[in-house]
């Protein structure tokens, strides 16, 4: 499910709201794939890492100048 700031109009939520939000993404997509591991759903597991990467270059994309939401008008 995609996080609420990609429906946000650009220049509501600032730079380190955004950051706030993406950085907290990224430890529960961690922490969900760490879980998912040890319960042995490696399926499930690859799709939290997968979740991970995306929320690591949504981050550098913020820190690049880059970032723009997904669905947002």
């Amino acid at each position: 499910m995609p996080a609420a700031r990609h429906f946000f109009k650009p220049g509501t939520l600032s730079n380190d709201e955004l950051k706030a939000d993406i950085t907290d993404d990224i430890a529960t997509a961690r922490g969900a794939q760490q879980s998912l591991q040890q319960a042995g759903h490696n399926g499930r597991a690859e799709q939290m890492r997968q979740a991970t990467d995306e929320h690591l270059d949504e981050l550098n994309d913020l820190n690049n100048g880059t970032w723009t939401p997904r669905y947002g008008s």
